[in-house]
Order: C-alpha cells, then sequence, then structure tokens
C-alpha cells in the first residue's frame, strides 16, 4: 500500500495513526523506518535492518535483500512503514518486489510522493484536509478543527467565535488545508492573530518555520517540505513547475502547451506535467463539465515557491505576456459564443477561467506608471468576456470595478468601439446593482458614442438597460420609448435581438398588468430564442410565462414553464435567474398551501440574491416573501422580511410601493397605527402609486387594514359608532374595489383583507358558513354568496370537508377520501390526484373560504372555531 501526496499533506502522520490504531492485528509488531537519508539498495537494506534489529551479513545488495526478507517473514504477520521513498522510486522493484514475495504476511506501508510500480501496489491519494464550504459551519471543517486544536496548545485563549470564524476559514482555505502548514501556521497564534497570519502570507515561507523546540530538521518549515521536492526534479520539470506559477485557478493541458515554452529539443510539456503529477507536486482538477482537457492546479504553497523560481530565472515577464496573449484569444473566442448555440459550454469556460482572466485584467494594471493602450484593450475585452458569468454568478461588484478600471484608464487610448461596449456593460451591471442613475449615465454615453462607433449591438443593449431602468422606477411611458428607439435599430432579420425584443415587451405588460398581451409576447419571443440559440433569453422567457400564468391562477401551467426555465438556467449556471425561478416556484407553493416546499423555494431564492449581490433581485424576493409572511399571520418575520426589502431597494423601484403597502397591513395589525399611517404614507408618496393600477388596488385593499385596527381602537375606547364607520369603511374597499388587471398580489390583497374582516366580525348568531346539501351554493360568514353550479367539483369537496366538521370538529378528512368524493368514477394516480386535490382547494380559498379552509398533516379540515351548517330548503 502506497500513500502518496504533495509536500506537508500528512502521509507520514497518517501511517503512524494507522499503525497505533490496528497495532493489535499485526503480532510481529509496527515499524516506522525513515528512508530521508537512504540512498540505493544498501540503503533501504540498512535502514529496515536498523529499524527491524536485523545484522546484514550478505555480501551484495541482492543477497541483503533476500536475507532481509527472510528474517522479516519469520516474524509472521508485521507492518512495516516505509516513510519517504519517493527519491528511492527506482530500486522498488529490487527491494519491494522481493520482500513481498518472499515475506507474503507482511504489509508494506510507503509513503511516498510518486509511486512505486509495484505489481500489486494499492495507492492512496491522499489530498489536503476538507476546507470550509460556503455556506456551512465553519467549525465543521477539518482543516479549521485541526488549526484550532493546534492553536490552542500555544495560545489557550484562542477560541473560534463568530467573529473570528471569517477569518480562520480564510486562513485555512489560504494554506490549501495541508496539515504541515496548518501546524505552523498555528505555532505562530503564541504572538499574532489570525489576520496578521493572513496578512503575512504573502511571505508564507518566512513565516511558516518551526521553532527549535519543534522537531527535526525535515519538517522544520514548509520551504524544507518542498525544497526536498524541487531538489529531486530534473531541469525540465523544474523549468515545467516555475511556469505552471503563472496559472490562476487551474489549467489544461492546451493551455499549458501554449504557455509554456521549454525551447527547443525539450520534451514534451504534457509527458512532464504527467511526470510532475505523479510526484504529487501538481494536483488534478475534479472533472467538470464543458470544454477542455483535464485540469491541474497547484496548491497555493506550491504555487508561491515556484513563482519565486520562475523569477530567480528571469523568466517571469515572457510568461506573463504568453498567459495574457492566450487567454485574451480564448476569451474572445469563447465570449462570442456566450448568447449562441454553444451558450452553454461557453459561460462554463469562461466561469471555469475566471481566475485566470482575473488574473490578465489585473496584470495589466500592475506595471509602474500608467497601463499601456495594449495592456488597457486587453483589460477590456477581458472584461467582457467575463460579464456573461459574473452577472448571473455575481459577485457584481467585481464586473462593476473591472470595468470601472477599464473606463478610467481610457486616457491610454481606448478605441471608440470597446468603450460604448465597456460602457454598455457596465450600464447593465449597474441597472442589476440597483444603481440606477449609473445605469442611466452609462446607457445615455453609448448613445452620444453612436456616430463613432460600429458597435451597433452594445447600443441596443444600452437601450434595453434604460427600458428596463424606467420600467422598475414606474416610468412606463419612457420605457416604452426607449423600447421603440431600440426597435428602430434592430434590423428584420437579426433573429437574436427581435427575440429580446419580444422579452423584454412581455416583462412591459407584466408590469401593465397586460397578463394576455405578455404572454403573447412571450410565446412569440420562445422560436426566436431557439432558433438564434440564445438560450439565455429562452430561460427569461419561460420564467417571465411562468409569472404571468401565475397571475392568471394558472399554477400547473406556471409550474411546467418556471421547472422549464429553472432547467435551463441550471445548465447555464445563471444563479441570478435561478434566484427568480425560485421565488416563483414559492408563490405557486403558497397558493397549493405547500407550506414547506414554499419555505425552502423562498430561503434558495434569497441565499443566492444575497450571495451574488443582486440588490433588485433580492429586494422584490424579500418583498413577496413579506406578504406571504403576513397572510400566514407569522407578523414579526413579515415585518423583518418588508424592512430588508426596502432596504435592499432603496428607491429604486417601483415595486416599494406595494412592500410600503404590505409593511403598513403587518403594523396595523399587530396594533402599531403609528407606524402603519407612515408605511401607507410611504406607499402613496410616488408616483408610482398612480401609475400602475396594481399599485393602487394593492393599497386600495391592504389600507382596510389601517380601518380595522382604527376600529379597534376606536372599540377600545368606547367610541363604538366610531369603531362601526372605520368597519364600514373597511367593506367598501371590498365593494368598490377600483379596476385592476389580474395580478396575485392583487388577489392576495383582496383575500387578506377579507380574511381580516371575518375574523373581525365572527359571531356565533350569524358568522357562519352556509353550505347547500349537493353543493350548489355556499354562504360565507361575510354574508357574500358564491356560486358553484358550473363547478360541481369545488361543490363535493365543500360538502365532503362540511360533513366531517359537522360530524367530528377539529379532525381532518384524507386526501384519500376527498380524491374519493371529488372524482368518484375516476381512476388516477395517486401524484395526479394529490396534484389536482391541490389546486381545487386553492380555488375554494380564493372565493373567501381562505380563512377557514386549514391543511394539517393527515389532511384538510374546516376551521372548528368558525359555525357552519348545510342550508335548509328554502334558505
Amino acid at each position: 500500500m502506497s500513500v502518496l501526496g504533495a509536500p506537508g499533506v500528512g502521509k507520514t502522520r497518517l501511517a503512524q495513526e494507522y499503525a497505533l490504531r490496528h497495532a493489535e492485528a499485526y503480532p510481529g509488531g509496527a515499524w516506522m523506518c525513515d528512508l530521508t537519508c537512504a540512498s540505493g539498495v544498501d540503503g533501504v537494506c540498512g535502514a529496515i535492518g536498523a529499524t527491524l534489529d536485523v545484522p546484514l551479513t550478505a555480501g551484495d545488495s541482492a543477497g541483503m535483500v533476500a536475507q532481509l526478507a527472510d528474517a522479516i517473514a519469520a516474524r509472521g504477520r508485521l507492518l512495516v512503514i516505509l516513510d519517504n521513498f519517493e527519491h528511492l522510486v527506482a530500486h522498488a522493484h529490487a527491494t519491494l518486489s522481493v520482500l513481498r514475495e518472499r515475506a507474503p504476511e507482511a504489509r508494506l506501508l510507503v509513503t511516498s510522493r510518486m509511486r512505486t510500480d509495484v505489481e500489486g501496489e494499492a495507492i492512496v491519494d491522499l489530498g489536503p484536509l476538507p476546507l470550509p464550504r460556503g455556506g456551512a459551519d465553519v467549525a465543521d471543517s477539518e482543516a479549521v478543527r485541526l488549526f484550532v486544536d493546534r492553536a490552542g496548545l500555544v495560545a489557550p485563549d484562542y477560541a473560534l467565535t463568530t467573529e473570528e470564524a471569517p477569518r480562520t476559514a480564510a486562513l485555512v482555505r489560504e494554506l490549501d488545508g495541508l496539515p504541515l502548514a496548518l501546524e505552523l501556521a498555528a505555532a505562530r497564534m503564541r504572538v499574532f492573530s489570525t489576520a496578521t497570519l493572513l496578512d503575512n502570507l504573502r511571505r508564507r515561507f518566512d513565516v511558516l518555520v518551526r521553532g527549535a523546540a519543534g522537531g527535526g530538521p525535515r519538517h522544520g518549515s514548509l520551504r524544507d517540505a518542498i525544497d526536498a521536492s524541487w531538489r529531486a526534479l530534473d531541469p525540465s520539470e523544474q523549468a515545467v513547475l516555475a511556469h505552471c506559477a503563472v496559472f490562476r485557478g487551474g489549467f489544461d493541458l492546451d493551455a499549458a502547451e501554449r504557455v509554456i515554452d521549454l525551447g527547443e529539443g525539450a520534451p514534451r510539456v504534457a509527458d512532464v506535467l504527467q511526470s510532475l503529477r505523479d510526484r504529487s507536486l501538481l494536483a488534478r482538477e475534479a472533472p467538470r463539465e464543458g470544454p477542455g482537457d483535464a485540469r491541474f492546479t497547484l496548491y497555493l504553497s506550491i504555487r508561491d515557491y515556484a513563482w519565486d523560481r520562475l523569477r530567480e530565472r528571469g523568466a517571469d515577464g515572457e510568461a506573463i505576456a504568453r498567459h495574457a496573449a492566450y487567454y485574451d484569444e480564448q476569451a474572445s473566442l469563447w465570449c462570442a459564443k456566450a448568447d449562441g448555440p454553444e451558450g452553454v459550454l461557453a459561460r462554463r469556460w469562461l466561469l471555469g477561467e475566471k481566475e485566470n482572466l482575473l488574473a490578465v485584467h489585473r496584470r495589466a494594471f500592475e506595471r509602474s506608471g500608467p497601463a499601456c493602450a495594449e495592456d488597457v484593450h486587453r483589460a477590456a475585452r477581458v472584461a467582457l468576456a467575463l460579464q456573461p458569468a459574473l452577472t448571473v454568478h455575481g459577485p457584481l461588484s467585481l464586473a462593476a470595478a473591472l470595468h470601472d478600471a477599464v473606463l478610467g484608464a481610457s486616457g491610454a487610448g481606448l478605441d471608440a468601439d470597446l468603450r460604448a461596449r465597456a460602457l454598455a456593460a457596465r450600464a447593465e451591471v449597474a441597472r442589476l446593482m440597483g444603481d440606477y442613475p449609473r445605469a442611466l449615465a452609462d446607457a445615455d454615453e453609448v448613445r452620444a458614442l453612436e456616430a463613432q462607433t460600429r458597435e451597433h449591438d452594445a447600443l441596443v443593449r444600452a437601450l434595453f438597460t434604460k427600458t428596463l431602468v424606467h420600467l422598475f422606477q414606474g416610468r412606463l411611458l419612457e420605457a416604452h420609448a426607449e423600447l421603440e428607439s431600440a426597435r428602430g435599430r434592430v434590423h428584420a432579420d437579426d433573429r437574436r435581438l427581435q427575440g429580446r425584443l419580444l422579452t423584454v415587451l412581455g416583462v412591459i405588460r407584466v408590469f401593465e398588468g397586460a397578463q394576455d398581451e405578455a404572454r403573447a409576447s412571450f410565446l412569440k419571443a420562445l422560436p426566436l430564442h431557439r432558433e438564434a440559440g440564445d438560450i439565455h433569453f429562452e430561460g427569461m422567457a419561460e420564467g417571465n410565462l411562468c409569472v404571468a400564468q401565475i397571475h392568471f391562477g394558472r399554477l400547473e401551467e406556471a409550474r411546467e414553464h418556471g421547472e422549464r426555465a429553472i432547467a435551463i438556467h441550471r445548465a447555464l449556471g445563471n444563479r441570478r435567474n435561478l434566484a427568480n425561478c425560485f421565488s416563483s416556484l414559492a408563490s405557486i407553493a403558497d397558493e397549493l398551501d405547500r407550506a414547506g416546499e414554499a419555505a425552502a423555494y423562498w430561503e434558495q431564492s434569497i441565499r443566492i440574491a444575497g450571495e451574488i449581490g443582486d440588490r433588485y433581485t433580492l429586494g422584490v424576493v424579500l418583498g413577496h416573501q413579506g406578504s406571504h409572511l403576513f397572510m400566514a399571520q407569522r407578523l414579526g418575520e413579515a415585518r423583518e422580511s418588508c424592512k430588508r426589502a426596502l432596504v435592499s431597494l432603496r428607491g429604486q423601484h417601483s415595486m416599494e410601493v406595494a412592500i410600503h403597502a404590505w409593511l403598513g397591513s403587518v403594523e396595523a395589525t399587530a396594533g402599531r397605527v403609528d407606524a402603519a399611517r407612515e408605511a401607507f404614507a410611504e406607499a402613496e408618496r410616488p408616483s408610482w402609486a398612480r401609475e400602475r393600477p396594481a399599485n393602487a388596488a394593492v393599497i386600495h385593499h391592504l389600507r382596510g387594514h389601517l380601518d380595522l385596527a382604527l376600529a379597534r381602537e376606536a372599540a377600545a375606547g368606547g367610541d363604538l359608532a366610531g369603531a362601526s364607520q372605520h368597519v364600514a369603511a373597511a367593506k367598501r374597499r371590498l365593494a368598490e374595489a377600483p379596476l385592476a388587471p389580474p395580478r396575485l398580489e392583487v388577489t392576495r390583497a383582496r383575500r387578506s383583507l377579507e380574511r381580516a374582516l371575518l375574523a373581525h366580525e365572527r359571531a356565533p348568531e350569524d358568522a357562519e358558513l352556509l353550505v347547500h346539501p349537493e353543493g350548489e351554493w355556499f354562504r360565507l360568514p361575510s354574508g357574500r354568496r358564491v356560486d358553484c353550479s358550473r363547478r360541481p367539483l369545488l361543490g363535493r369537496l365543500l360538502v365532503a370537508l362540511t360533513e366531517r366538521r359537522l360530524e367530528h370538529p377539529g379532525a381532518p378528512i384524507s386526501v384519500k377520501d376527498l380524491v374519493a368524493r371529488g372524482w368518484p368514477s375516476e381512476r388516477i394516480s395517486s401524484a395526479a390526484a394529490v396534484a389536482r386535490l391541490r389546486v381545487a382547494l386553492s380555488s375554494l380559498r380564493k372565493e373567501g373560504l381562505g380563512a377557514l379552509l386549514r391543511s394539517h398533516p393527515k389532511g384538510y379540515l374546516l376551521d372548528a372555531e368558525t359555525p357552519a351548517r348545510f342550508a335548509e330548503r328554502g334558505e
């Protein structure tokens, strides 16, 4: 058995631990033999013989191996650990093969940086300790636990506090999770803090040194451990390892062969890479989907060491130039494909090479003095190439910073075409970040360059940005005008841009509440997106169709569109649009009374939007979640969600109107009348409330909660007449509702007021649910009568629920029994039956039973506190 791994990865420690834990399995003993200073067959035999106390008397090497093997065989089952065998691999067949053959009961455990290739060799390829994962508890990481344990030995007051955890996580990541590096760093905690250690890792080989009492020279420092491997390399291996330090975040074979130049007559780079991999100096990255060969990477400590060697050779400048030229060329090729049929592969390549592309951008500005025009142009192209990856994966702040650096250095001669593209890209990023003034300013500057540039696509994208900014801020006329301006610049044969025009138009129609027109626009756009291979916008159209169908109450169709959109966005790695789709699915689940599923979708949506820094998406999702939490009467959580949404949007989005109104409802229901008044005043302050009919309708209904809060306040003060007037005002809001387009938020606002009125006026003598015995109609406690004669399914289900309510108050009727009553003559699968039932029950809730119809782990039931009965003849 051979344990392989990079310097400092803990091969020796693992072997020792194995021997300690399994000593009883080896009656002949467990022996540790350090081969660091051994050379040749004689050296191997001498070291093993000394460890096992076997005097070697044979005259030649073969005789010594045979004598040693026979002595080992005589001891039966034993374990011999051969530590640090890498420099003796050439002698493995002459030693290990003979020992295995002549002492079959013995077990040989080899630690090495490369395999021995002895027949029957089993390999354990030892990697670093697991690092902290994003979103996981830092203390769960084995690398963190090792550091904390060792740091505690020298600094007893050190603890992994909430404040300390992020710094410790960053430190162990910088140290690659290598046990030796972690232990050396922890030993420094006697005088250093984790923050100071992080700052000093630029000089990691000066910092990661063990004190005089720390052990033998082999582990005296991290540099010593890597030095031993470096000295064992031949000149071509040293040259390739040094050049590998120019890469960041990994590289594939094509990149290595284009960037690493060994000169005429040198070995093939691929062969040398394989040798370095065999010596555990290169790590193999986990396979990823997308273009490119197998990828390699260097542990950061080895990369820093190799970079020092590259600079010592004076080869760093040429290596950086070749690296920049290669990634500039490849990024431009893949960026051109990002919105076409190869979009999935292109975006995966760009995301996978993000670190290398960022290195090209950063190095363009690292020279002393102003950056030259060639460097600025290259940085601009790299920033544009990264745009598809950063706008969907984030962080958006990084995308903005890349464009800022380029546009801020425009004095170096950035040409008009690249400037227009960079401005259009930065405008898009600013819109996504909610920085609408910057987005409009950049888009206007692109328009100002129209006469000087051939970048037609950049101009259209800038106009799309202006369209969406105006739309989100409630300026519908301006949004239409900018879209028409874009339409006038799109050629009739340009299927890609024609499809995008239709999709953006559909988004405007959704905001206007013209759901039929929005749906038609998205459906027209879909074949154009598919024909052009514009997968990104195809996913957007599917996601928007999901939203449109939700507003119509067509929840199953909405789910189908949403799931198709999610499949596309996942394939593209488009996390921003995934966040939007998860929000839509949360709304669907909530409407179907699947609270657990809805909560999971909200959580995913909010987490993704926060991670990528998309203020707009985060604010919108939090606002939707706040309204749903209010409907569930979770007032504290609803208040927090609405307030977080408003902070995220910060006066930049028309949805703030509705969020302020929902917050006002929360405060009113909680009895905080002054806070409710303030929230409704904010909702009605901007013109957005008047320009969007849906906003006006939402405010109209939700203000009924303030009416009811005032009624409760008046009644508590003995003013019964005043209380009655406020209740009447709330009722008039239901009877005199303004015309509004079909939108879910309007429906939910009305439903919330109906429930509140029902709860406020519930009285035993008249506040009852009255149901026709055959389900032809029912009358709500509020007095509203609902006709079911044309919807017999709803009537049958309500009759079944009412029977159970009368016979066993508080007991649910099972899903199976409800399905049998609803579809008595049909044979349908259980999954389909459950889906149908949820849709039907959702329809009953929308007709006014939302406050009475409850879900239960064992089925559904009517509220046991609300009187219910079947109507008698003549009622």
